[in-house]
């Protein structure tokens, strides 16, 4: 692991907040932490940024002139927080070595908006681009965490709907479980530098409140019918709490016959590839995704 890591773990640690919070408190933690921690941006040369205001989309666009690749990036934030420009260097750095674009959505969050109002407003998006002219064997759908969740309920509501599948998708970290195994969170709780068992117990709680809604697939992913679905590329790290949540996806997916590329690293934090340029791990495997996007 290299000291950028070890750094950024330690941090980390110490920054979130990860026990002895109620609903309200932790939301407002959350919020503090995703939101108003201040981010340094180095977009590379020739990548634009711009936001969009529109009905059915409102967010950032980053591109490189003429892209060839739509990558559709949803931003993790446990469903109730995230800001799109903590994920403009990773976006910057997706659209110049892809030669495409990446948009970023924002949504609605809980608990002000729980379940399914996120899903709507992802699924909006992705009709979004496929109004604007867009190939959906060009577009990539990416997120991370509780964006990789999203990412994984548009995925099936796409097919629900009858709608092409985007080429692709990549998920970092995702968390895919309203029914947790109590006792591989409470296991992998000391060594999460950014989670904790606690986290997302109860964030389950904020963004489900209706017990019956977490049984239903967009909610819970892991639980989906994976037929139909695109290849996916999904990193988890051994020491975090969503390591099941990822490996659960993984085990469906491929059960369906869907084709499954898995980056596992030890030691690491929770979606430590958004980390580019700054984390050398991030970096090696940002091109990892790339090329698995550009061969899939």
């Amino acid at each position: 692991m290299s000291i950028q890591a070890k750094i950024i773990k330690a941090v980390t640690r110490r920054t979130i907040k990860r026990h002895g919070l109620n609903e309200q408190q932790l939301v407002r933690h959350l919020r503090k932490v995703f939101n108003d921690t201040p981010v340094l941006t180095l977009l590379p040369r020739k990548v634009t940024l711009n936001q969009i205001h529109e009905s059915q989309f409102q967010g950032d666009h980053l591109s490189v002139s003429n892209p060839s690749t739509t990558v559709l990036y949803l931003h993790g934030g446990a469903y109730i927080g995230g800001v799109t420009k903590t994920y403009h260097n990773l976006a910057g750095r997706l659209a110049k070595q892809l030669h495409g674009e990446v948009y970023l959505p924002v949504y609605p969050f809980a608990p002000e908006h729980p379940f399914p109002a996120a899903v709507n407003r992802v699924m909006e998006a992705y009709e979004y681009l496929l109004a604007k002219g867009k190939n959906p064997s060009d577009i990539v759908i990416a997120g991370d965490s509780a964006g990789g969740g999203l990412s994984l309920a548009t995925l099936l509501h796409i097919r629900d709907k009858g709608l092409p599948q985007p080429r692709c998708a990549v998920l970092f970290s995702p968390g895919s479980n309203a029914f947790p195994d109590d006792k591989v969170l409470d296991a992998l709780d000391p060594s999460d530098a950014m989670l904790s068992a606690d986290i997302i117990r109860t964030v389950i709680d904020v963004y489900l409140p209706n017990k019956e809604d977490r049984k239903h697939p967009y909610a819970s992913p892991c639980l989906g019918d994976y037929n139909g679905i695109c290849p996916m590329l999904i990193t988890a790290s051994t020491d975090e709490v969503l390591y099941a949540d990822g490996k659960q996806v993984r085990k469906a997916a491929e059960s369906a016959g869907v084709r499954v590329k898995w980056i596992e690293r030890p030691g690491l934090f929770h979606v430590w590839p958004i980390m580019v340029p700054f984390l050398p791990e991030a970096n090696r495997d940002l091109k990892r995704v790339v090329e698995f996007i550009r061969t899939a």
